[in-house]
């Protein structure tokens, strides 16, 4: 993982060790051009408002699908450059999809619930009602084009060097479907742009086209691959479909962006001259059968068992928790905590990031950032908290940004405005980044002590247990105590043991007073 992948979480200023603040830089400056920028590399060719189909762009970094929460434009309806025309749910966020064109829509691509994949058509326009062209970004005398990995968020620096850009987004997408390989293709457009009518005419063609790889064959041993189906990208309707042909994910030739699965990959798999497994659930419901016994009890009652596709917040997290998993060296420090003192009506969860608070700035170590692929992390002077918040939807983690700054009457109130938001559905992107440690109150519900999982590429989690009383010896004789149970699980790779139990004694310190 390079730093410029966590670009759009990340906000200046940080310690920053090493080379990694000329990465760093390097990383803020190309995220600075607009996504219309990226729109409008084809030039302004007419040929892009008549009957043009706009593709889903990546919403984010290498997100291989998107559902469609609401259309915010019908068909018939004439839109201009920039204006939002569909909010899409990703597993990080809800987004609002701007129009690349000054156009007239004449087709929408699916319907509320429905899940795109990136580089799949979502919308298509059929002219141009006012003779708008495509927005065009102003640029300075010499500035030079930047490579753009083709996402809504911004530019992306590729590699260690700048490099000229002649392709857009929506033309990518199409030569990856299309089979086409850019490289082979002359631009017709603006500048020698490549425009969607010289893939669609490269593929016709036959020129350009990329060498097919060899299809690939499915495991008729086992059907499907269920040792760790979260190692492969693949939307939610891919692997349903590769369910159902009774295909291994493991065997699927990857196509699409960064390395996901489509459904073509999995269709292909099947015409590899493979068949399908030897059993399988029907397409409606899978049904264990009543069958008697081997002791003479009774025999077992047919359950009917209907999958249900993960998709947004719950993808997110089961995506988050397999890549903790597999990057992350977790260890878990759990001791109890004396909060007698605590004065009636005390606000736990504001005590407990004031805690944070306190131990960040004694111990930096834990709160920060490690990148175990060039074993460089970041040291950040502020503390933005995470708040493990659970709901009916699935695990939502919302920030408390700049809380070193805050009271914990400021703290609370944030605390409750993301919650409102989490109901009402209206938490944005931005609520969600730049957590530089998290808080998981797992106590509020139950359990006493716990292992909470590291996101990456954060460095610690502290989980607060249930409270319980307690008899406890002291210089006075016995007392009945109120206890908080902790728990602190940190990436070993990122701090020392030592560092972590420090900083969790510093947790202990701030708790243990009364105000």
């Amino acid at each position: 993982m390079r730093w410029s992948q966590v670009r759009f979480l990340c906000n200046p200023p940080y310690f920053l060790e090493g080379s990694l603040l000329e990465e760093h830089k390097a990383a803020d400056e190309s995220s600075d051009t607009e996504a219309s920028a990226d729109a409008s590399s084809e030039g302004s060719s007419s040929e892009n408002l008549d009957g043009d189909t706009f593709l889903l762009p990546d919403l984010g970094e290498g997100l291989p699908d998107a559902e469609i929460v609401r259309w915010l434009v019908k068909e018939g309806d004439t839109v201009t450059v920039d204006q939002p025309i569909v909010e899409m749910e990703t597993a990080k966020a809800v987004v609002e999809v701007p129009s690349p064109f000054a156009a007239k829509v004449s087709k929408l691509y699916g319907q509320t619930g429905d899940v795109i994949n990136t580089g799949d058509p979502l919308i298509e326009f059929g002219g141009s009602s006012s003779g708008a062209k495509k927005a065009a970004p102003k640029k300075d005398a010499g500035e030079e084009k930047r490579a753009d990995s083709g996402t809504v968020v911004g530019a992306v620096e590729v590699g260690n060097n700048v490099v000229a850009e002649t392709t857009n987004s929506v033309v990518k997408a199409l030569a990856r479907k299309l089979k086409v390989d850019l490289t082979q293709v002359k631009g017709t457009g603006k500048d020698g742009a490549i425009t969607q009518k010289d893939v669609r005419e490269a593929a016709k063609n036959g020129g350009g086209s990329a060498k097919a790889a060899p299809a690939p064959v499915a495991n008729q041993e086992s059907g499907f691959d269920t040792s760790n189906p979260l190692a492969y990208k693949a939307s939610p309707a891919v692997r349903a479909l590769a369910r159902k042909l009774g295909v291994d994910l493991g065997n699927c030739q990857a196509s699409g962006r960064k390395g996901s699965i489509t459904r073509d990959d999995v269709e292909n798999a099947t015409k590899g001259g493979s068949a399908p497994a030897a059993s399988k659930p029907s397409q409606s419901a899978a049904s264990t059968s009543s069958t008697p016994s081997s002791s003479g009890g009774l025999p077992t009652l047919n359950v009917e068992v209907k999958p249900e596709t993960v998709r947004g917040v719950r993808r997110a997290m089961a995506m988050g928790m397999a890549h903790s998993h597999s990057t992350v060296v977790p260890t878990t420090l759990v001791e109890d905590v004396d909060i007698s003192a605590w004065p009636k009506g005390t606000d736990s969860l504001a005590r407990y990031v004031r805690a944070l608070v306190t131990a960040a700035k004694a111990v930096p170590a834990v709160n920060a950032w490690f990148d175990g692929d060039n074993f460089e992390r970041l040291l950040h002077p502020n503390v933005n908290v995470g708040i493990a918040v659970d709901s009916g939807d699935g695990l939502y983690v919302p920030v408390v940004h700049n809380a070193d700054r805050m009271s914990m009457g400021e703290v609370r109130g944030r605390v409750q405005e993301l919650r409102e938001k989490i109901e009402t559905k209206s938490l944005k992107q931005d609520d969600q980044q730049n957590a530089t440690i998290t808080l998981s109150n797992f106590g509020s519900i139950a359990g006493r002590y716990g292992t909470p999982v590291v996101s990456p590429p954060q460095v610690a989690i502290l989980g607060t247990g249930r409270f319980r009383n307690e008899l406890k010896l002291t210089d006075k004789g016995i007392t009945n105590a109120k206890m908080l149970p902790l728990s602190l699980t940190f990436d070993h790779r990122g701090c020392t043991g030592g560092e972590a139990a420090r900083f969790l004694a510093a947790v202990m310190e701030d708790l243990q007073k009364a105000q």
